[in-house]
């Protein structure tokens, strides 16, 4: 056999009348006239493809049940990816939950915290503001103890 004899796909094709990939008609006769490898095959396989029954057309009724069910096989394969899908994502949404609120690890690292946390979390130095009304009622006390004081003398 030659490098440039035809393989198998080749005399397929020209045993039903196409060319073969990358030649014209007349180039392939030509070989085959000057190549008896390539006759002597071509004539056996000519004979193998007589040898089987020709292929008939299926009923349309059977090709649309056939279609029908793949269709349905595809369908019903797939439909199990969503599941596991959300499933995956609330397995990892509630590890991450558990690392960052379980007792004992760090809050998160922001970049950036407001202030009002930053003064909430620091001891100050200030005493707390006084409460007004607490104050005016203690005023109003120290002035009845007085008047009383004055009355019992």
């Amino acid at each position: 056999m030659k490098p440039d004899c035809l393989n198998e796909r080749d005399l397929i094709l020209l045993h039903y009348g196409d060319p073969p990939d990358g030649t014209t008609s007349d180039a392939a006769a030509a070989h085959l006239a000057d190549c008896n490898v390539c006759r002597a095959r071509r004539e056996r396989l000519a004979a193998d493809l007589a040898r089987m029954p020709a292929p008939t057309d299926p009923d349309p009724l059977v090709a649309t049940r056939i279609a029908a069910r793949v269709h349905e096989r595809l369908n019903r394969r797939h439909r199990w990816l969503p599941l596991a899908g959300a499933g995956v994502a609330g397995a990892i949404a509630l590890v991450l939950a558990a690392v960052i609120w379980l007792p004992g690890n760090p809050p998160p690292a922001t970049g950036h915290q407001p202030l009002a946390s930053l003064q909430s979390r620091t001891p100050s130095s200030q005493p707390p503001a006084p409460d007004l009304d607490l104050l005016e009622q203690l005023d109003f006390l120290q002035e009845l103890e007085t008047l009383q004081a004055i009355e019992g003398v």
